[in-house]
């Protein structure tokens, strides 16, 4: 996709990247049929080792820094990446359910360490298997 955007600029057309006064975050720039032909088929097939921009994708989970195994121990206190690892959701959906009763309260080991039971949430996903 990188050689496409240099022969593009080779072309003598604008940048495509580049931004007009009053424009949006796209511009209009006029490409010779060829080399559209050849933009396009490198979006549909990336070449490899390259992304395309304009495809959004899903940043990659890094495992916890807690290790998982701390969620067999019943009176472990979990951070909150083991937590979304264990129960499979994001951390706002867990705020969320917190917020309506729908999940273990934490426990606040200060102003900035917020700590979940590792027994409260085992039970939680029990009781949500079993609701199933």
């Amino acid at each position: 996709m990188t050689a496409l955007l240099r022969e593009l600029l080779q072309c003598g057309h604008s940048a495509p990247s580049q931004r007009r006064a009053g424009a949006g975050k796209w511009i209009t720039v006029n490409v010779p049929a060829g080399l559209w032909a050849k933009i396009q088929a490198a979006t549909e097939l990336n070449e490899p080792g390259e992304r395309s921009p304009s495809v959004p994708t899903q940043r990659p989970r890094r495992p916890p820094a807690q290790a998982l195994q701390a969620a067999l121990i019943p009176d472990a206190l979990l951070r909150i990446d083991v937590v979304e690892h264990l129960t499979g959701l994001g951390e706002s959906t867990i705020r969320r359910k917190m917020a309506t009763a729908n999940f273990p309260q934490p426990i606040k080991n200060g102003a900035r360490c917020t700590r979940w039971r590792a027994g409260d949430v085992t039970t939680w996903l029990r009781e949500q298997g079993a609701a199933a």
